[in-house]
């Protein structure tokens, strides 16, 4: 993994469907995989919603506390998000401390630390959904191509940077080096370094439709 303590990440995958990520997550996610189900994955959300409450000011601490890793810890990726628009996303790629720990640090990142858009309003977070990601070991590939981006996910790495798309971003592969070219991380695609990897993603309801959504689980992915 990238010794990066941060690394930004574009989500386009907010509409999709469950079914469009059909791939098996990697052995190495199977805990993660249980993890994001049922009350646990709820306390992952709500962890992360009230570390973006403290970091926005809106709140004095924190009171929810996330499960523990359920195994060797793993990269870790915040997504705030307007409909199927992502407003902010952020990601570890190493752990530091426990995972309330890792899930705090970077929702208060999520809040200000991506530089493709304005830091968040504290008057915008109502409205938001927040998605949270878990990624598999990265694996190298010769050549992007063969990577099927609506089932995996691919990490491009040059030395202005670096872009990683969750499954189900990225439509075709052509697409993504598009969009690594636009944000400054790609020049020539030769330059470049890629790797693959699956993710088990949790979402929640943004808080203003609480009242409507309280009974529905969290949606998880794959």
């Amino acid at each position: 993994m990238s010794p990066r303590p941060f690394a930004l990440v574009l989500l386009a995958l907010l509409s999709l469907p469950a079914s469009a990520l059909a791939a098996a997550p990697s052995p190495e996610l199977a805990p993660y995989v249980t993890l994001v189900r049922g009350e646990s994955g709820r306390r992952v959300l709500e962890t992360v919603r009230e570390a973006l409450c403290v970091a926005a000011g809106r709140c004095d601490s924190t009171r929810t506390l996330a499960p523990e890793w359920p195994g060797a810890p793993r990269p870790v990726f915040v997504t705030l998000a307007r409909g199927a628009t992502t407003r902010a996303c952020i990601g570890s790629d190493e752990s530091q401390g426990s995972l309330t720990e890792t899930l705090r640090r970077v929702a208060a990142e999520a809040m200000v630390s991506d530089r493709r858009r304005p830091p968040i309003e504290p008057t915008e977070l109502d409205a938001l959904r927040v998605l949270v990601a878990f990624v598999g070991d990265e694996r190298p590939v010769a050549e992007p191509w063969g990577v099927d981006p609506m089932r995996e996910g691919l990490r491009v790495t040059t030395d202005r940077g670096s872009v990683a798309f969750l499954p189900g971003e990225a439509r075709t592969v052509s697409w993504a080096l598009s969009e690594a070219r636009r944000i400054g991380v790609l020049g020539a695609a030769s330059e470049a370094r890629y790797t693959r990897f699956s993710a088990v993603v949790v979402s929640g309801p943004a808080v203003v439709a609480a009242d409507r959504t309280a009974s529905r689980p969290p949606e998880v992915r794959p």
